[in-house]
């Protein structure tokens, strides 16, 4: 590539002196490398004499292929500058259903608008799933809310992206929609949509806490993930405990009431990583989902 930048200046310039201006460097090594790349080529690329230098038919081949090989040489270096930076490459995200109401519209929007080069691979998962393909390096990110047992995984590096409380989503028509806040001691006996422990364990677990440090015992109806807990909710089915972000984009004739006299209701999402993970542009990604939750990203 130095020999081929070198050849392109004098092809430019069509004489030594000027092109050994331009390369800072003195005629002699100048004429030496020209030398090396027609021993190297097997051909003469300039005519040369006492008052003129021009290009052989070789050397006006070489000038045209050189100028394209160089550019391609520089936009390829960039390419890997920017990758290694990155603002360039490829995110593979895995996310729970949960995510979408209203965590994964907005880093998605914001980091296509920082970072419009990385091409991001969404696939929407179940947790365990989600976290076997992350040990497996097929995910780069996953956004859910992991089992306990996960957040302690020393493989594992998580950021909180998001806290919020649980709603109980009622049908238009249910006794307790005309309250502003639901005692949670209204929760003992209630029909209840709950999630499925093998499905949504995060959310399952948070749950079974809230019920057992209510002492009260919910009627669990069916066990299921959003937005099937939803639309199972608008069917008049039974309540159901869901994340408020829900509420901002279900259409259904739903009523969502905020739980009163309790503290355990506060659920958190997370972007989880493998701690060897070395992907600059799904570190990128982390920190932003960090920097919306407003937390720092642990190291």
């Amino acid at each position: 590539m130095r020999l081929l930048h070198t050849f392109s200046v004098v092809a430019e310039e069509l004489h030594f002196g000027r092109a050994a201006e331009r390369l800072h460097m003195t005629q002699p090594p100048l004429s030496q490398q020209i030398r090396q790349l027609e021993q190297l080529i097997g051909a003469e690329l300039f005519h040369r004499t006492t008052r003129s230098v021009s290009l052989t038919p070789a050397g006006r081949i070489l000038h045209d292929r050189a100028k394209k090989i160089l550019q391609d040489a520089e936009a390829a270096a960039d390419a890997a500058r920017r990758a290694a930076s990155g603002s360039a490459g490829s995110v593979a995200v895995g996310f729970t259903a949960s995510s979408i109401y209203r965590t994964l519209p907005r880093l998605v929007s914001a980091f296509r608008r920082q970072y419009p080069e990385v091409e991001l691979r969404l696939e929407e998962m179940r947790p365990e799933p989600m976290l076997d393909a992350l040990h497996a390096d097929k995910l780069d990110v996953a956004l859910l809310r992991p089992p306990e047992k996960s957040l302690a995984d020393p493989r594992l590096a998580h950021s909180v992206i998001a806290r919020e409380r649980l709603v109980l989503a009622l049908p238009a028509d249910h006794a307790l929609a005309h309250l502003e806040q639901v005692p949670v001691s209204n929760l003992d006996g209630l029909h209840l949509i709950g999630f499925s422990p093998d499905q949504a364990p995060y959310s399952y677990e948070l749950c079974q806490r809230l019920f057992h440090a209510a002492q009260v015992v919910p009627h669990v109806v069916q066990a299921s993930i959003l937005p099937t807990m939803l639309a199972l909710v608008e069917a008049g089915m039974g309540a159901a405990l869901v994340p408020a972000s829900a509420q901002a984009t279900w259409s259904g004739a739903l009523h969502y009431r905020p739980l009163a006299d309790t503290q355990e209701n506060i659920t958190t999402l997370y972007a989880v990583r493998r701690q060897d993970m070395r992907n600059p542009a799904a570190e990128k990604f982390v920190d932003l989902a960090a920097m919306q939750g407003g937390v720092p990203r642990e190291p």
